[in-house]
């Protein structure tokens, strides 16, 4: 590949142009929350105040883009104000990777936008949640040791997926555990007998708007706090139901919303993005039953080939899934700027007396389980 020059976007407005065809042209393969919709929509209504968006692009000899780093820079952190980058991501995100044309060079790609970091006069970089494998967490951190930093990987949250290999809704259901299958049709049978019951699944923006203040008031009488960015949500329901990939379950008893559940349906693959419902009808099972029927809806409809729980080890959710994997972060620090030596030095500082810490805690223990006698005089 040709040599790789990097430009800066301090907005996604002023993104080149050739960068926002690339993000474009990469969305079929792309979870729903890598989007460009949806890093606009972060952008927009989820960042905090001392937060400032910072996108890198690669560009070639005729200005083609084959990558880019979707960035922000947050406050001076820790002891030594360390300047640091991170992903262009918060807690609403279930998946970050650089956004890299499928037909490059992806190491050779990747290595020139974390190169072009050091422009930024940055000490640390924190990339996460990343999914743990080759082409993402391993690479990256393959590649920023090859440029001389100094790095480590962590775990962030287990993510439950369901892989469909075709099965119809009643296949699958059929193959849960039979606690989960009998729990799951004795409670919708109970519910389908209550008086004024509506299931509905919300796809265009007429209904989100419906769906969404149905949500938003379950939201409101629900154990949940509030949402700390109270416009990204509705703002992504939006754009959901704009893109065609809205799948947002309401369930109703005489018009009083009592569960919702926000999920896209996107490229093959559905993402169970957000869940809510009203405690006074908690012995219902509203939400269940909703899951139910969300699913035999993409399995059977939409012909979905993975469904995703996104971010967590919830119990409920290895009810629904087949399968387990990680999502990790790549903590960075640059060993050539003196901040990030200091912070190495106090880490290692730190690393060193751990083993004499646990000595210490030990002795505490033994000594509060047995404490010494005192001798007779």
């Amino acid at each position: 590949m040709s040599e790789l020059h990097i430009q800066r976007a301090e907005s996604l407005e002023t993104l080149s142009p050739a960068a926002r065809a690339l993000w474009q042209r990469e969305q079929s393969r792309l979870q729903f929350d890598q989007t460009l919709g949806w890093n606009e929509l972060l952008a927009r209504h989820a960042l905090e105040r001392d937060e400032r968006v910072c996108i890198l692009s690669a560009h070639g000899p005729a200005d083609e883009c084959p990558g880019i780093l979707p960035l922000k820079i947050v406050a001076p952190e820790g002891p030594w104000r360390l300047q640091t980058l991170r992903s262009l991501a918060n807690y609403y995100c279930s998946l970050y990777e650089p956004i890299i044309d499928s037909s490059a060079n992806r190491p050779a790609v990747l290595c020139s936008l974390l190169d072009g970091i050091d422009q930024l006069g940055c000490d640390a970089l924190d990339l996460n949640p990343l999914a743990d494998s080759a082409d993402a967490a391993a690479g990256i951190i393959a590649a920023l040791r090859s440029l001389g930093w100094r790095t480590e990987r962590y775990f962030r949250f287990g993510n439950w997926y369901l892989e469909v290999n075709g099965r119809t809704f009643a296949e699958y259901f059929g193959a849960l555990a039979s606690q989960v299958r009998n729990t799951v049709t004795r409670k919708e049978k109970k519910l389908r007998q209550q008086p004024g019951l509506e299931i509905s699944i919300a796809q265009t923006p007429a209904e989100a708007e419906e769906a969404l203040a149905g949500y938003q008031k379950i939201y409101a009488a629900s154990w949940k706090q509030p949402e700390p960015h109270p416009q990204f949500v509705p703002g992504l329901v939006r754009l959901l139901a704009e893109r065609g990939w809205l799948r947002m379950g309401l369930v109703q008893l005489a018009g009083e919303p009592i569960a919702a559940q926000i999920w896209s349906c996107k490229d093959g693959v559905v993402s169970i993005f957000k869940l809510a419902y009203d405690e006074r009808f908690a012995q219902l099972s509203a939400g269940s039953v909703l899951t139910a029927h969300l699913m035999r809806h993409v399995l059977d409809v939409d012909r979905a080939a993975v469904v995703d729980y996104l971010t967590g080890d919830d119990a409920y959710k290895r009810d629904w899934m087949s399968h387990r994997r990680e999502r990790v972060g790549v903590r960075a620090l640059r060993a050539t700027r003196w901040r990030a030596r200091a912070q190495l030095m106090s880490n290692g500082v730190a690393a060193a007396l751990k083993p004499a810490r646990r000595a210490l805690r030990s002795i505490q223990q033994s000594l509060r389980r047995h404490p010494p006698t005192t001798p007779n005089t």
